[in-house]
């Protein structure tokens, strides 16, 4: 990863320096594409992040009633051993969590990666400027 990394900062860096060079309105044009096509692929990211941050700030706030619930419940059994013992089972909340579908690619977080689109995209406009 920190090589890819490295390697899209030199990409991005070598289209700024191409576009500076010799300043041009095409040139500048296609640097602010570079630039926007960044920012939004910024945008979906952090906007991706959020989402997950708040679908886990959700499931700790349920996990959260369950233990208090729980918490409760314990002093109750704990008093009278044959309730307890009547459930004879595992607790129902402690089921094993399901494991998250594996994203199909091009869908943020999947198997194409933002550095790996952005790479891409870059490639292709070299090819385009190029010819």
């Amino acid at each position: 990863m920190p090589d890819e990394k490295k390697e899209l900062e030199a990409e991005i860096m070598d289209e700024f320096e191409w576009a500076l060079k010799d300043p041009n309105e095409e040139k500048i044009r296609q640097l602010g594409e570079v630039v926007s096509i960044i920012t939004t692929k910024l945008t979906e990211a952090i906007t991706n992040l959020q989402i997950s941050v708040m679908d886990l700030e959700s499931k700790v706030d349920a996990l959260e009633n369950r233990m208090s619930s729980m918490a409760t419940r314990a002093p109750a059994a704990a008093a009278d051993p044959a309730s307890a013992a009547a459930g004879g089972g595992p607790i129902p909340t402690m089921a094993k969590a399901p494991t998250p579908k594996p994203r199909p690619a091009g869908t943020p977080g999947g198997p194409t990666t933002m550095m790996g689109e952005l790479k891409q995209l870059l490639a292709a406009r070299r090819r385009k400027a190029s010819e």
